[in-house]
């Protein structure tokens, strides 16, 4: 072949990925909440924020995590992510293929909690909702660790070793039992304290080829990492969109669900969900009481799910960073002026926050849908009224929580 249809070959791939690019702007443009949008240019602008996230991710899936037969974790963050990424995880994604036998080996961190799920599907949505679906999950509890927390998990359709997680099962799916394949692996493991607390280590091989080099860079193989790119980035953004469509007519402005046990990928964990209009003038109060989960949060996105800069912006709070107040309660203010409350939560710009709480590994003797969280909007100016035993957070003592936000977030490499 001529170095001219070398060329030719290798722009294919980049020019397939630069068409995904233009048709997932389009299909981000004609989301109902942007053409609906009191304010579409900062809506185009958020939407051009995940279209960034998504994209990178997609970069990752193709370039990085194409290779069943070589598999690598790869870490989500700021700037990859896909959905309402939690500031207080750290993300582990690789992708396997069935059948094979995988292991992964590390030694435990020091996290609030740890979860392992197995699936298929791609670690998003895709257009039709399947995506991923769980086929074995392990969590904290259950993994088992040496005196020195080391363990080893084999990934397999035999059952081996203490730390087993299968991947295959047969499922009844409208009707007819289909037999499920995993292709992926997410881990969670969620922190509650940034400073202190350190990550696990992670590593992963497929035990028929360790040891063995990859295949050779080629012009097929470079078209076929952009072709998964391409697909990746057009299933994601169609999912996303569907996705917000379906659950926002499912939540009552201005108020939040009711706490419910989020079960597939993700066992012991509940979440309540809201979305607020963001008023200048208005204030929304949280209220929500502290439970005897391993971990519990709350954060505000936007109608993409962007997580917003997390780094720079108090867009979240756990509960060992947020204050009780006299009642043991918490209670977090949204508001776009600083309200001079300790428990601040940054709308950074969304023109409605989605509201996101999570509690993780509930203990099965704590109820959680018997302290609900509350939501209740004031005028910003009658806050204080509202808040008269909150004590007052000077802007000197803000912009040293922000430091110290930024400190544990950017520091290289982050302690989890």
């Amino acid at each position: 072949m001529t170095d001219a249809a070398n060329d030719q070959q290798l722009l294919q791939g980049s020019m397939q990925l630069a068409r995904a690019i233009d048709k997932a702007r389009d299909i981000m443009a004609e989301a109902h909440w942007v053409l609906d949008s009191s304010d579409p240019v900062q809506e185009k602008a958020a939407a051009e924020l995940q279209l960034k996230n998504q994209l990178v991710a997609a970069l990752d899936k193709g370039f990085a995590l194409h290779d069943a037969n070589h598999p690598e974790f790869r870490t989500l963050d700021q700037y990859n992510q896909y959905g309402l990424y939690n500031p207080d995880n750290r993300y582990h994604i690789a992708t396997i293929s069935t059948p094979g036998k995988y292991v992964i080996r590390g030694k435990r961190g020091t996290s609030a909690d740890l979860q392992i799920q197995v699936g298929t599907g791609e670690p998003g949505f895709d257009v039709n909702l399947t995506s991923p679906v769980t086929i074995d999950q392990m969590a904290l509890a259950e993994l088992e660790v040496d005196d020195d927390g080391h363990f080893e998990i084999i990934i397999s359709d035999t059952e081996e070793g203490d730390n087993w997680l299968k991947n295959t099962e047969v499922r009844e799916i409208n009707g007819v039992d289909k037999v499920l394949k995993a292709n992926s692996i997410l881990i969670r493991e969620s922190f509650m304290d940034w400073d202190n607390e350190t990550s696990g280590t992670w590593y992963i091989e497929r035990e028929d080829t360790r040891g063995q080099p990859n295949p050779v860079t080629s012009p097929e193989l470079i078209n076929h990492q952009y072709q998964l790119t391409s697909d990746y980035l057009l299933g994601s953004v169609r999912g996303w969109v569907k996705f917000v469509e379906q659950l926002r007519p499912n939540l009552v402005i201005d108020e939040l669900s009711k706490p419910r046990e989020t079960k597939d990928g993700l066992p012991g964990q509940w979440n309540s969900a809201g979305q607020f209009p963001i008023n200048p003038d208005k204030a929304i109060i949280i209220t929500v009481e502290k439970s005897t989960a391993h971990y519990q949060s709350i954060q505000v996105g936007d109608l993409w799910f962007n997580a917003l800069d997390f780094c720079r912006r108090q867009i979240s709070l756990n509960m060992a960073q947020a204050q009780p107040d006299s009642e043991g309660k918490y209670r977090f203010v949204i508001s776009v002026e600083d309200p001079g409350v300790a428990n601040w939560l940054d709308p950074a710009g969304a023109s409605t926050s989605f509201v996101f709480m999570r509690w993780q590994s509930v203990p099965s003797d704590y109820d959680v849908t018997l302290a609900p969280p509350s939501a209740k909007i004031v005028d910003f100016d009658d806050l204080r009224n509202c808040l008269p035993n909150e004590p007052r957070f000077s802007p000197r003592q803000r912009k040293e929580q922000l430091a110290a936000r930024q400190a544990a977030s950017l520091n290289s490499p982050r302690g989890f």
